[in-house]
């Protein structure tokens, strides 16, 4: 696995290939901090690692959904994630109906023996679509000739959705897809209007809003801007969602089987990264398939009330702390990267956060290989798109140490035949 370097040294200063980056991909937010955070010199996979990717990310998201579907069924198993009323209801709601449509992203790191280790699972909104999408199809503008490109999650989203949109059944054909997502944000934006296109493209109407735009049609079912929606792509966090005036019309909704969600709602649980602790503790009461994949590929986590405090400053080094529903890197906290005083410190505030019922765990470091780029040895976090179980792509980003967050730099991948 490596970054190969392409004729140009930095690609993206042809005009035109910068221009296609929003005019056909939507990637309106290139730069972060003054840098810019996407490139097309791909990251290339072998066949071989390739498929080792594709198992670690279905293994784990096998067995985190294994795990969630525990918390479905149990109150006290429930009562672990720390979540607000409002998020289980959700949950309750599309678990009952059988609105069970996943799409995960399963971010994967490769360790010093060469082994992907899943470090967390975005299973409520995964984001990247537009770079996943886009940055291959601009490198093979750029020139880049060899291998394949195994990303699909665009049309595979689209289709997906169109197919819960449909309810013959009611009569109703073909239905209308609504899209949520936060609207004050550039880069929500980016990936709605993408999904949105997309959709178009293989003849569904679709509509969007923020997530208070849904109400309750004359049916029982939802509207969004004045019509009827067979479908709901929600790109927002649904721990956001809490308090919302128009949840009781989305709960009825989605009881009654009048709405399919996408991810569906009942992915709060695989979502939050008490899964992975929860993994760990309920081991011996999933499948077989799930304890191997937890053996194979998921770090020791701990929830961090299971956990003493001696135990995280005695190993600084050997432990990340992790906000049970940080996104983006936030609140996670690398122990090798904070001096001791400041370790102490940081595990002393977070004990007593989840003291006070705010979910964290603690997780073992995964030591990284790095990889050979054009821009030095760097660290790969290969995020894998899994829908309904089934790889669908990559998004890969890079990184100076092992921590990722909003500075990572995207690039395409490519899987060679040989």
């Amino acid at each position: 696995m490596e970054v190969r370097a392409l004729e140009a040294a930095d690609p993206l200063a042809d005009p035109t290939l910068f221009r296609e980056l929003a005019r056909r991909f939507l990637i309106w937010d290139p730069f972060f901090a003054g840098e810019r955070r996407v490139d097309l010199h791909p990251l290339v996979l072998s066949a071989a690692m390739h498929a080792s990717a594709v198992r670690a990310a279905e293994g784990a998201a096998l067995a985190i959904a294994e795990v969630a579907a525990l918390a479905h069924r149990e109150a006290d198993e429930r009562a672990r994630y720390g979540l607000a009323d409002d998020a289980h209801r959700l949950a309750a709601a599309s678990f009952s109906a059988g609105d069970d449509a996943s799409f995960a992203r399963v971010d994967l790191l490769l360790d010093e023996g060469g082994t992907f280790r899943a470090c967390e699972i975005n299973a409520d909104c995964p984001g990247g679509q537009n770079e996943a999408h886009g940055l291959p199809r601009l490198a093979r503008e750029a020139g880049f000739t060899e291998g394949s490109d195994p990303t699909t999650v665009l049309g595979a989203m689209a289709e997906r959705l169109a197919a819960l949109a449909d309810r013959p059944e009611a009569g109703a054909g073909r239905g209308a897809v609504g899209i949520t997502f936060a609207t004050a944000y550039a880069e929500d934006l980016q990936i709605a209007a993408l999904v949105q296109r997309a959709l178009g493209e293989i003849g569904v109407r679709a509509l969007r809003g923020p997530p208070t735009a849904p109400r309750a049609g004359d049916d029982g079912g939802l509207t969004l801007g004045g019509a009827a929606i067979g479908a709901l792509y929600r790109y927002f966090p649904i721990e956001y969602m809490e308090g919302q005036r128009n949840l009781d019309a989305i709960l009825g909704a989605v009881s009654r089987g009048q709405i399919r969600t996408f991810p569906s709602l009942a992915g709060i649980y695989a979502q939050s990264k008490v899964a992975f602790a929860r993994a760990f503790a309920r081991r011996a009461d999933l499948s077989d398939e799930a304890q191997r994949a937890i053996a194979d590929h998921l770090p020791e986590t701990h929830d961090l009330a299971d956990l003493a405090p001696a135990t995280l400053l005695a190993d600084r080094d050997g432990w990340v702390i992790k906000r049970a529903l940080g996104r983006v890197g936030a609140q996670v906290f690398v122990g090798a990267l904070h001096p001791e005083d400041a370790w102490a410190t940081l595990v002393s505030e977070v004990v007593a956060l989840r003291a006070a019922g705010e979910a964290y765990v603690a997780q073992r470091l995964v030591p990284q290989r790095s990889i050979p780029t054009p821009f030095g040895d760097r660290f790969v976090t290969l995020g894998a798109y899994v829908l309904d179980g089934r790889f669908c792509g990559y998004f890969a980003r890079l990184t100076a140490v092992t921590h990722v967050s909003h500075n990572a730099l995207c690039v395409p991948v490519f899987v060679l035949e040989r």
